[in-house]
């Protein structure tokens, strides 16, 4: 197996030590700062961004714990050990045997505690382990924060990492220039490797060549994709032949080029989880449910609405085949959720016969139709 390089950070410690809360500030403010990376809830309690993002009693409805399963908890060591992009892995508090397989992936640690007892219990698991440290701190509620040395990890105490009111204080800045500096590659060394793993003897394109073939593109300058921008760069792909995508965009681009191939081969780019991959198959007017989410029908009188919707215990999506329910025969189709590139691709592949389809865009606030039947 080959070695990957990119850092996996963990970040361990008892139940209620603040380790999601701190998982979730630190992602944040990297996201700020445009430092690339992925951000693995690797414990099936129901959170995510939404859970520190919302008020309480909408949490608190929402929620909906998970269990690990065998399946699950390979499906997270299969994206940890294949990450594409530095990974932060928020795992549970109370690891058995089979679980603290997944502190064997990481490569780095910041260690959190409360109380010594606990403290002993994850010092124990992570001693048998060649974790790099960042950090080992104990976490209090209110201020004031305590720096007791950072000659080596750091050593403290940090405060605010409160689930409802998160204030964090000066020792957080620490962590977090310590964790960016870890995580930080120029974007075009990220770039050059994934295109080095690409599908070999299949076209390439990338999001920069094709905004440049279609003169969208300036360098230094944000690349933003419009609806008017779609004809263009659909007459720059032929249409049913083999191509490999990669790059940032709207996933109405990426939706519409893999129609545009249909039914040749469509590879795609998963930056979070899986690299290169083909899309799954899609099995059109399926009874049977999708494991790991939902697609709601809605039918209006001129169209349908696709809504994706994940389950909140799975954070990491495998592309399985996709059942997708019965729907109203010959009306369009309008996709709507923050579903993964790959899971809009093979939608779109399976979709196309329609007469046309649409993407909800929250950037632009509305529908775009990214593809019409010829």
């Amino acid at each position: 197996m080959t070695t990957n390089l990119l850092p996996a950070i963990l970040i361990a410690g008892p139940p209620h030590s603040g380790k999601s809360v701190l998982s979730y500030l630190l992602s944040r403010r990297l996201r700020e700062r445009e430092v690339a990376h992925i951000l693995l809830r690797a414990a099936p309690d129901g959170e995510g961004d939404w859970s520190y993002e919302c008020p309480a009693e909408v949490r608190l409805r929402q929620r909906r714990k998970g269990v690990y399963t065998s399946r699950l908890l390979e499906d997270l060591l299969q994206a940890i050990r294949s990450r594409h992009l530095p990974m932060l892995v928020d795992i549970g508090g109370r690891p058995d045997a089979e679980q603290l397989r997944l502190l064997d992936a990481c490569t780095h640690v910041i260690h959190l505690w409360r109380e010594d007892d606990d403290r002993q219990a994850w010092e124990a698991w992570l001693e048998a382990r060649s974790l790099i440290p960042i950090a080992v701190l104990r976490t209090k509620l209110t201020p004031p924060d305590r720096l007791e040395t950072d000659a080596g990890p750091l050593r403290g105490t940090i405060t605010g990492l409160d689930r409802d009111n998160p204030q964090p204080g000066p020792l957080f800045e620490r962590v977090l220039e310590r964790v960016q500096g870890i995580c930080s590659y120029p974007p075009e060394v990220l770039e050059a490797e994934h295109l080095r793993r690409a599908p070999a003897d299949v076209p390439l394109l990338t999001v920069t060549q094709l905004a440049d073939a279609i003169g969208i593109f300036r360098p230094g300058e944000p690349l933003w994709w419009a609806a008017e921008h779609l004809p263009a760069a659909l007459e720059r792909v032929p249409a049913g032949r083999p191509l490999a995508f990669y790059g940032r965009g709207p996933l109405w681009l990426a939706a519409a080029l893999a129609a545009r191939v249909a039914p040749a081969k469509f590879y795609v780019f998963d930056a979070r989880f899986y690299g290169w991959m083909l899309p799954p198959r899609a099995i059109l007017n399926s009874a049977r449910d999708n494991r790991e989410f939902t697609l709601a029908v809605q039918e209006t009188e001129t169209r349908i609405r696709l809504r994706f919707d994940p389950r909140p215990q799975y954070h990491v999506l495998h592309p399985r085949p996709i059942h997708v329910p019965p729907l109203p025969a010959a009306a369009p189709v309008t996709l709507d959720g923050k579903m993964p590139i790959w899971l809009i691709a093979a939608l779109a592949q399976a979709l196309r016969d329609r007469p046309h389809l649409a993407a909800c865009d929250p950037r632009l606030g509305r529908e775009v139709v990214f593809w019409r039947n010829p």
